[in-house]
């Protein structure tokens, strides 16, 4: 049966209509909302996707656990380093001058 009743194929239509309420709760021109939920289904899908390739990988190759985690961790490390130290030189910039 190819088109067996499956929870895959109702993904695609959840996040669309997630994308789109959330990006409607956040903006009112439908321009601006469908720019956003579409920003939002790249996200998803980019996340979601890559989550799989990494189960994928660990399920075919248990032995490379550790190697995975040690790259997890290490890339964890370095986003929050950079976007920590863009968040303070972002707020350094926005704080108002004082006279």
């Amino acid at each position: 049966m190819l088109f067996a009743a499956s929870i895959y194929w109702d993904l695609p239509v959840l996040l669309i209509a997630v994308s789109l309420v959330y990006s409607a709760t956040r903006h009112d021109r439908w321009d601006r909302i469908v720019k956003e939920a579409a920003n939002w289904i790249v996200r998803m899908v980019g996340f979601l996707g890559g989550l799989g390739v990494v189960l994928y990988l660990l399920s075919t190759h248990p032995h490379l656990w550790k190697i995975a985690a040690a790259i997890g961790i290490v890339a964890t490390i370095i986003y929050y380093a950079v976007t920590l130290s863009l968040f303070r030189k972002w707020k350094k910039s926005a704080a108002p001058v004082a006279k």
